[in-house]
């Protein structure tokens, strides 16, 4: 099954079951959801002003101004940011939040967002939404504390859902890494076997024939008396040279000559059996072993 066919909550095996097993891990209750949902309309009142300082002091730190990259960049963060934070008190914490957090996290880790700097951006949120979410007009305001604990809650939970996406992801550059060299190393091998196949055919042979050189005859030619001795069989052995090869060599160049000595190969190749062993002995000198 391919990636696209499925959702990142699904590729993670988030079931409904594991959300609500995060959420009770992190004792986040419906009083929990309450307070957050409570606490709405005060963050939809400040909610630009909190997006405009939450970047404000974000691009403060170069290595964050060069992820963000440019002017254009930085707006639809900033849309995005607004976004977010108004979820993040929406009073609905199911599955749907949670592919929509997965997939932030996706996007920060292929935008080069590290870790460091994800949960330097998650401690500078909790700040700005801690200065909107108290009211300075109580001094023991109890509203604000459950808000500011649920607020803590729910960013862990998100940070959660964050890094299962930066695991994955290693997890699938590893996978992706050993796959390549896999496939590496088996055409390194495939190329291996060639060019040793080659070596060895290029030892065994003449360079100007291509047929076996007089090593290799002699190697053949144990064998095959070895086999006719061992079977009872016959065996028939063909040496000629060519007359008058010197003078060609002498008159018309060694080039001409070459050319003989190879004609003369193409020759012995198409009249001999596949069963026959044809070599050059050496200079103008030919062997032909004839098995049965």
């Amino acid at each position: 099954m391919r990636p696209t066919d499925t959702t990142l909550r699904e590729q993670l095996r988030l079931t409904k079951n594991e959300i609500n097993s995060r959420q009770q891990l992190l004792n986040f209750s419906s009083q929990d959801k309450n307070a957050l949902l409570e606490a709405r309309k005060l963050i939809v009142e400040n909610i630009d002003e909190l997006v405009v300082s939450f970047y404000k002091n974000q691009v403060q730190n170069d290595e964050v101004s060069r992820v963000i990259g440019d002017s254009e960049s930085l707006l639809r963060l900033q849309s995005h940011m607004r976004k977010y934070i108004l979820d993040l008190f929406e009073g609905e914490y199911g599955s749907e939040y949670v592919q929509s957090r997965l997939r932030i996290g996706l996007v920060h880790k292929r935008i080069g967002v590290t870790p460091k700097l994800y949960i330097s951006a998650v401690n500078n949120l909790a700040k700005k939404l801690k200065t909107v979410l108290i009211d300075q007009k109580e001094a023991d305001c109890v509203k604000c504390s459950r808000r500011l604990d649920a607020v803590e809650k729910i960013l862990f939970f998100d940070l959660e859902l964050i890094f299962d996406t930066y695991i994955q992801g290693l997890t699938d550059e590893l996978q992706h890494g050993k796959d390549e060299l896999m496939r590496y190393a088996e055409s390194l091998e495939e190329e291996v076997a060639q060019r040793t196949s080659e070596l060895d055919q290029l030892a065994r042979s003449d360079g100007l024939t291509k047929l076996l050189n007089q090593r290799s005859f002699f190697k053949e030619l144990r064998r095959e008396l070895s086999r006719s001795q061992r079977l009872g069989e016959s065996l028939s052995l063909i040496y000629f040279d060519l007359d008058g090869f010197k003078a060609v060599n002498d008159k018309l160049g060694h080039r001409k000559g070459d050319e003989i000595l190879s004609t003369t190969a193409d020759i012995i190749r198409d009249v001999i059996r596949d069963e026959d062993v044809a070599a050059r002995y050496g200079g103008d000198e030919f062997c032909i072993i004839l098995p049965h």
